[in-house]
C-alpha cells in the first residue's frame, strides 16, 4: 500500500531525473555526437564520513554521522568532446550510525545512491579534468527499522586517463540528502525528530573503465 508521502517521493524522483534526461537530449543533437563513445567503469573507493547535525529528539540532540566505509559499484555513459552523461550504481556495506544520548543501541544503514549525472570535460585530451553533478534516488537499508528512500544530488570533479580504449579514473563527489521531520520512523529509537537537516557523504574513488 502506497502512503501519499511515497507518492511525492516517487513524484520528487521522477522530476529530478528530468533534468540530467534533458541533459542528455540535448547532448544527442550536438554536432560531436558522431565522437561520443560509449563508457562502463567498475568503481572501487570509500565514503569519508560526515555528521548530521542540529536533528532534536525533544531535547536530546541526536547525532548520526557516515561511518568511514568501502565503496564500490558502475557507472555507464556516453562521453562527446566536452560533455557526457552517465547513470551510476554504487554502495557501501558500512552506512549511517544513528545514536541517541542515553537511548540503549543506536542503529546502521547500509547506503545505495542511484543517480544519473552530467560531466563537463573541462579539457579534452588523454588527461581529462572534469566536473560533474546529478541527481537521483539515496537508500538507506537500516538493521533494526524500516528503510528510507529520499531524492538527493551530488557534485564533485575528477580526472580521467584515456589510453586506448581504457580509461583510468578518479574523483571525488559529494553526495547530499536532505531529512526532514517525520523520516526517521526508527521506533524507540527516534519516534518524532522534530527538525530537519542535510547529510553529506564524501566518495573518494577510482575506476577502470572500457570505451566503446
Amino acid at each position: 500500500m502506497h502512503t501519499s508521502a511515497d507518492r511525492r517521493s516517487w513524484t520528487s524522483w521522477c522530476r529530478g531525473l528530468a533534468v540530467p534526461l534533458m541533459a542528455g537530449v540535448l547532448l544527442l543533437g550536438l554536432p560531436s555526437v558522431s565522437r561520443a563513445e560509449g563508457e562502463v567503469t567498475g568503481v572501487i573507493g570509500g565514503l569519508i564520513g560526515g555528521d548530521l547535525k542540529n536533528v532534536l529528539f525533544g531535547n536530546v540532540s541526536a547525532k548520526g554521522a557516515f561511518d568511514n566505509g568501502p565503496l564500490y559499484g558502475v557507472r555507464a555513459g556516453w562521453i562527446a568532446r566536452f560533455f557526457g552523461v552517465e547513470g551510476s550504481f554504487v554502495t557501501s556495506p558500512s552506512g549511517v550510525n544513528l545514536e541517541l544520548p542515553n537511548a540503549g543501541p543506536g542503529v546502521n544503514a547500509k547506503v545505495y545512491y542511484l543517480e544519473a549525472n552530467a560531466l563537463w570535460i573541462i579539457i579534452p585530451g588523454p588527461v581529462s579534468p572534469f566536473v560533474t553533478g546529478g541527481v537521483g534516488l539515496h537508500s538507506y537499508d537500516f538493521d533494526t527499522a524500516e528503510d528510507l528512500k529520499k531524492m538527493g544530488y551530488n557534485f564533485g570533479g575528477g580526472l580521467k586517463i584515456n589510453i586506448k580504449a581504457i580509461t583510468l579514473r578518479g574523483e571525488v563527489r559529494d553526495h547530499v540528502t536532505s531529512f526532514e521531520q517525520g523520516d526517521f520512523r526508527i521506533g524507540d529509537i527516534i519516534s518524532a525528530v522534530t527538525g530537519g537537516d542535510t547529510l553529506h557523504n564524501i566518495e573518494i574513488s577510482g575506476g577502470i573503465g572500457v570505451r566503446f
